[in-house]
């Protein structure tokens, strides 16, 4: 995908056929969504107890990631509403999102039901048989750290029929403002799919309206571009203070805030954000569904040679997330090679 302007089909409600350069932008947009991903657990690699006030800026500032990529799945299934068939769109994301997922999982699946115990999953878990055991892993996405991403973003595909249809309502859009409310009454699901669904589902149906009423949005977000970022630096102090863990109401309504700055930000920058972003977006979901294990093995081989994790700095934290991103390209890049044509559905690109 490039930044040249891509024409889309005329939708109904109000949308028309304009021609429109929203896509190259959103696609390096993306590309910036998986790099605060991959950052997000970063952080792990290092040991932090010499620098605690960074360790909980840095976490701050980057958890939460995923809304980026949801704001942006949103918008892409309302810019492309007008060739949906239900179908045919389960079909696409059950090859180039599930099966990637299953076959990307295998490694963890075995290491955690047959040669360790990995601590932090879904209680009960290890009393069940190892059948259970890895269905469990599979439904919650428990068995990597990014990956409860895919049983919740499977939910949005499977009501996509039904966000299809609301996407021709009026007032399913007037009902933006109470939804955004959800996530301050609504946690994030540790493992639980479905709560982590009704989580971002404003999220998801804020990117839908972002493309549905694409030159209102691109109007207030140009007007509301500086006060979106003095926004996010509220949201970001009050977390700071009040907020327990990463995954609080402010860290969710802070990253929404963030997104739409970002999402402004990326459309002012227009194709200068390409050399940058552009490769990420282009293999991002590969990207997602190997830097775990990059970053996974990383830590192994530093505890092993260097007796333990080394200290946290905002330079070493720096130096590993490029070092993380760069090596995760080069794996998906060698799996995209070796797989040949098999390779979007292995790894998701």
């Amino acid at each position: 995908m490039t930044d040249a302007v891509v024409k889309a089909p005329a939708v109904a409600s109000g949308v028309d056929a304009r021609a429109r350069p929203y896509l190259g932008y959103l696609h390096n947009f993306r590309g910036f969504a998986i790099t605060l991903i991959i950052a997000t657990h970063c952080v792990s690699i290092f040991d932090w107890s010499a620098s605690p006030l960074l360790e909980t800026v840095l976490k701050r500032l980057v958890a939460n990631g995923t809304i980026l990529f949801l704001f942006i799945a949103g918008f892409l299934f309302q810019h492309l509403s007008a060739k949906y068939e239900f179908r045919d769109y389960l079909w696409k994301k059950t090859r180039f999102v599930v099966f990637p997922y299953l076959f990307t999982s295998l490694p963890a699946i075995v290491l955690f039901t047959a040669v360790m115990v990995r601590p932090e999953v879904p209680q009960g878990l290890y009393d069940a048989p190892v059948w259970q055991q890895v269905g469990i892993f599979l439904l919650t996405g428990s068995h990597l750290a990014p990956f409860w991403f895919i049983p919740t973003v499977v939910l949005f595909y499977l009501a996509s029929p039904l966000l299809h249809w609301l996407d021709r309502k009026p007032w399913f859009y007037a009902l933006l403002p109470a939804a955004l409310l959800i996530p301050v009454f609504v946690p994030r699901g540790s493992f639980d799919p479905l709560q982590s669904f009704i989580h971002f589902f404003p999220v998801w149906m804020l990117g839908m309206a972002c493309s549905h009423y694409r030159a209102t949005a691109t109007n207030w977000l140009e007007k509301g571009f500086w006060p979106l970022g003095l926004a996010f630096m509220v949201f970001l102090m009050l977390e700071m203070t009040y907020a327990q863990g990463t995954h609080s109401w402010y860290s969710t309504v802070g990253k929404i805030v963030l997104t739409l700055y970002l999402f402004e930000l990326f459309r002012r920058w227009g194709s200068g954000s390409r050399r940058f972003f552009e490769l990420a977006g282009t293999l991002s979901f590969g990207l997602f569904f190997v830097h775990s294990y990059v970053i996974s093995v990383s830590k192994l081989a530093v505890d092993r040679f260097a007796g333990g994790p080394p200290a946290g700095s905002l330079v070493g934290y720096l130096l590993s997330l490029v070092l993380a991103v760069l090596v995760s390209v080069a794996v998906v890049r060698m799996g995209k090679w070796m797989l040949g044509r098999y390779s979007r559905m292995a790894l998701g690109v």
